[in-house]
Formats: structure tokens, C-alpha cells, sequence
């Protein structure tokens, strides 16, 4: 077991140092997309000089059959802390169903983990003769999550793509209404395409009227189309039939990502709210107005789908002109903003009552901890003001140095904070679990099963699934997965995934 330990011990120990600075769920998507080139090549500089005198790199160049779509990613080991052989000992069916079962998670903690393993830069898991199904299955997993962004730079980090991934870009890229659609894809593989109703939206748009009504016309007598998307098309392309068909149209039950865009292009925009979660980022660039934006923001933060600084500036806009709801989280959080640039400590603890009343009993208390806890931990607050700040701040990624705050206050969750358990002890079955986590750590043995065999990635997928359980009641999944999370090296997430655990049994 020591040799095993020690293992594991170098392959997550940039894992370790890696979470010194907290990760944010989301940093990817600061950075600007890769644009869909071909890939790139390899460079070696040799001693070769030009006339000039300066080095000439020789050019090795890799044939497009070599490269292995399933391996790209947009993080590498460096920023991650992840070995590039992460799913290389796993077959691929097995790590997908692991992904699929993966609950979407409200600590940030679990959720930056969940998304490094979806974007890291690895070696791919063994697979069957499906080349692109992982890369498939991650994107969709994305989908789910509603990060749109970071699905869409995989996919063109992974260009030229496979035939069958191609529909995958094609409806990854009708998610935003800033991005335009894919569709040159779509057209550069003509009358093989799959599906008859994106060819005929693709060529219209590139301007082909005519034979995109043709397409249209040889599709209905084909049958290869539903009767919603004809009554769509027809109304799309103002064909005669256009107005009978769409008179009829049914409300939709079942959306797909060209249906989204034809019912806004015809003038009847669907609500984003009511679709899975993909589909918000279409208000995210404010022009169907503030408050869908707003909406749309804060459902995507609660998945980790966009970052705190995009929270941030959509929060802070305008100035809200109505109350209730949504209008008094954006009030609380603008007056707050406010305090904290001016400073004063009694001004900012009665704007952080205020803001906390109305964002801690909501998913987004979590970003809203990211967002001003380091502001917060500056303001020289006294007393109970002091504890209170850093009860809200102990939720970022700021949680040793909130602790720190604390003035001996819950010691139990300083013990946390801090990994040091010896002067405590636990007062129920959550804080049990924790302590023994720390103290008297046990790994099932199905995990350590998987140690044996290298499948780290399924190592860590199976920790964050068995949290997600322990975090609705479960101790013993808490300890095993805390247990876990730190024999693979993420000791900062466990103590932040326990944190928002002990934390979230006083609303229960």
C-alpha cells in the first residue's frame, strides 16, 4: 500500500501544488477561442542558420490520420495538474458512463475538478473502433452543464473533425446567437450530410434561396423531414406554403438547436428559461434585454458555465428599475459593490446583511462568495462584523485566510479550513465523516481497485459522483470521498467541498 500511495503521490503531485491558487471553473473562457485551423505542426530548432544569421527551425510535420481526436483538450497538464495519462488505462465506454452519471454540482470546488477532467489535454481511454466518441461524450457532457464556449474551442481545437462530429459543431454553434452557425462544414460534405433540415437552413443562408426551397421540396417527398421542421423551413424561406403550415405549427415539447434558431429567425423567439440550460446563453449577450440577460447569467453560475467576472458585469450594468426577485438580488449586490469601493466598515457590513440575506439560501451564494470575499478579507471589520464576513468569505477559494477571520468562532470549521482536526471534535454524523476523513481516511475498495490498475481519471470521477451523494446525507460516502479526493492529491478540494458541507447543514 505504500508503494501504491507513494504512486499516486508523483502522478497528482503538480495536482497539489496546482491548487495552492484557486481554480476557477471557468478561466478558459476569459481566453479567446482557438480558431478552427488545421493542426498545428511541431518545431525543432536544429543549427542551422539563414542569411541573417538567426536560427531556422526545422519542420516536422505529422499526417492528419495520426492525430487522435479524443486526446484534445484546452488545458494543459501544466494548468491542470493532471497527468497526460489520466484515461490512458481506461476503457472509453466506462469513463463516458462515468461522466454521464456525474450529478450537475453546486460547489465550485467539485465543479473545477469536473471541468478540468472534461478539458484536459490527455491521452485517450481505450476505445472499441469509434474514434471521436470520447471527445463526443465530453461535449455533451458540456452541453448539459450549458458551457457552450468551452465546447464549441474543443471542437475546433480537435479540426479538421471526423464526419460524424460534424452535426455535434453544427449544433454546439446554434447555442449563442454571437457565434454564427457552422455551416461550412455542413455544406462541404454536400448530399452525405445526415440530416436534410440543416442542409437546407445552411445553403439559404449562404445566400442559394432557390435550391435551398428545391432541397426543401425533395426532403418532404422523401419523408426525411417532421412535419415541425417542414412547417418551419417553409416559414424560414417564405415559401406559398408558409402561411397554412405555420398557422398549424404545435407547441414544441422537444427543442433542437435548429428549431431554437428557425423559431427566432420567423419571429416567434422561444424562451430560453423554459430549454435546458445550453440554451440560455443566447440571452447572454443582452439583446433580448437586462433581465433575461440576467437570468441567463445566473442559471448559467450555477453550474460553473461562465465565470465570476461575467456574474459580476452583468450585475452591474444598469441600475435596476423594478423590485422583487431577481431585481432585489441586483439591488443587495450593486449596494454592496458600492460599500466596498468606498470602504467603510460599518457602511459595507450593512450591505453585506443585506446582499447575504437574499443570496445564501440560493445556488449563487457560492459565486457570490468568489466575487467579494477577497474585498471583503480587507476591510477592517471588529467583532461580530469581522466573523460574519468571514463566515460568507470561507465559501471562495479565500477560505485559509478567511478562517483566519474567525476569532475562535467554530473551531470546527477552522479545523476544516485549515486540515488540522487534533483540537476538535465532531458533534454529528456530517462533522464525523469530515473528521475521519482527515484523521482515519478510508478508500472503498472498488477505488483501490482502480489505483491498481492506473485508472486515475475514473479514480477522481468516482470521488466527485460518491460527494455528490455524501453531500445529500450520506457520511459514509463523504468519507470515502473525501478519503479519496486526498489520497489523489486534491486536498485543497476536499477541504472546500467539506466546508460547503459542514456549512450547508445549518439550513437544512
Amino acid at each position: 500500500m505504500k508503494v501504491k500511495l507513494f504512486t499516486i503521490f508523483l502522478c497528482f503531485s503538480t495536482a497539489l501544488s496546482a491548487e495552492q491558487i484557486p481554480l476557477s471553473a471557468i478561466d478558459w473562457l476569459a481566453q479567446t477561442r482557438p480558431s478552427p485551423t488545421v493542426p498545428q505542426t511541431n518545431t525543432q530548432e536544429t543549427g542551422a542558420r539563414s542569411s541573417t544569421g538567426t536560427s531556422v527551425p526545422e519542420i516536422s510535420v505529422s499526417p492528419l490520420e495520426t492525430i487522435n481526436v479524443d486526446s484534445v483538450g484546452l488545458l494543459p497538464p501544466s494548468t491542470t495538474g493532471l497527468p497526460v495519462s489520466i484515461w490512458r488505462n481506461s476503457r472509453g465506454r466506462d469513463v463516458i458512463q462515468l461522466m454521464r452519471a456525474m450529478p450537475n454540482s453546486r460547489t465550485p470546488a467539485i465543479q473545477s475538478v469536473f471541468y478540468s477532467l472534461l478539458l484536459a489535454e490527455a491521452d485517450a481511454p481505450q476505445v472499441d473502433n469509434d474514434s471521436g466518441s470520447f471527445l463526443a461524450a465530453r461535449i455533451e457532457t458540456l452541453i448539459k452543464l450549458g458551457a457552450v464556449n468551452p465546447a464549441l474551442a474543443l471542437l475546433e481545437r480537435a479540426s479538421p473533425l471526423p464526419a460524424p462530429l460534424v452535426p455535434t459543431f453544427f449544433d454546439v454553434s446554434l447555442y449563442d446567437s454571437s457565434i454564427p452557425p457552422s455551416c461550412d462544414q455542413v455544406l462541404s460534405m454536400g448530399a452525405t450530410y445526415p440530416d436534410d433540415a440543416t442542409r437546407i437552413y445552411c445553403v439559404a443562408r449562404k445566400g442559394d434561396w432557390l435550391t435551398s426551397t428545391l432541397i426543401l421540396q425533395t426532403a418532404e417527398a422523401l419523408g426525411t423531414l417532421s412535419d415541425r421542421e417542414a412547417s418551419l423551413l417553409h416559414a424560414f424561406l417564405e415559401t406559398a406554403d408558409q402561411d397554412d403550415l405555420f398557422a398549424s405549427l404545435p407547441p414544441p415539447s422537444r427543442v433542437s438547436p435548429l428549431e431554437f434558431r428557425l423559431y427566432e429567425a420567423i419571429g416567434a423567439p422561444l424562451s430560453a428559461n423554459l430549454l435546458p440550460r445550453a440554451f440560455s446563453n443566447s440571452d447572454l449577450n443582452g439583446d433580448n434585454g437586462w433581465k433575461l440577460q440576467l437570468a441567463a447569467a445566473e442559471r448559467l453560475s450555477e453550474t460553473g458555465a461562465i465565470g465570476e467576472n461575467q456574474l459580476l458585469g452583468i450585475y452591474t450594468l444598469h441600475e435596476p428599475s423594478a423590485s422583487g426577485g431577481i431585481w432585489d438580488r441586483v439591488a443587495a449586490f450593486q449596494k454592496l459593490d458600492r460599500a466596498l469601493e468606498i470602504g467603510d466598515p460599518d457602511e459595507v457590513a450593512q450591505a453585506l446583511d443585506l446582499a447575504w440575506s437574499v443570496f445564501a439560501k440560493t445556488p449563487l451564494k457560492y459565486s457570490f462568495a468568489n466575487i467579494f470575499a477577497e474585498r471583503l478579507l480587507d476591510i477592517p471589520f471588529a467583532g461580530s462584523d469581522r466573523i460574519y464576513a468571514a463566515r460568507v468569505a470561507i465559501l471562495s477559494g479565500y477560505f485559509e485566510r478567511a478562517a483566519q477571520n474567525l476569532d475562535g468562532q467554530d473551531s470546527f470549521l477552522r479545523a476544516i479550513a485549515e486540515g488540522s482536526f487534533s483540537e476538535v471534535i465532531p458533534q454529528s454524523d456530517t462533522e464525523r465523516a469530515i473528521f475521519d476523513a482527515f484523521r482515519a481516511p478510508r478508500i472503498p475498495t472498488a477505488i483501490d481497485a482502480l489505483v491498481t490498475q492506473g485508472k486515475l481519471g475514473e479514480v477522481i470521477l468516482n470521488a466527485l459522483i460518491q460527494f455528490e451523494k455524501g453531500a445529500q446525507g450520506d457520511p459514509q460516502d463523504l468519507l470515502e470521498a473525501l478519503s479519496t479526493m486526498r489520497l489523489v492529491g486534491l486536498e485543497n478540494t476536499a477541504r472546500r467541498a467539506a466546508i460547503a458541507v459542514y456549512l450547508a447543514q445549518d439550513s437544512r
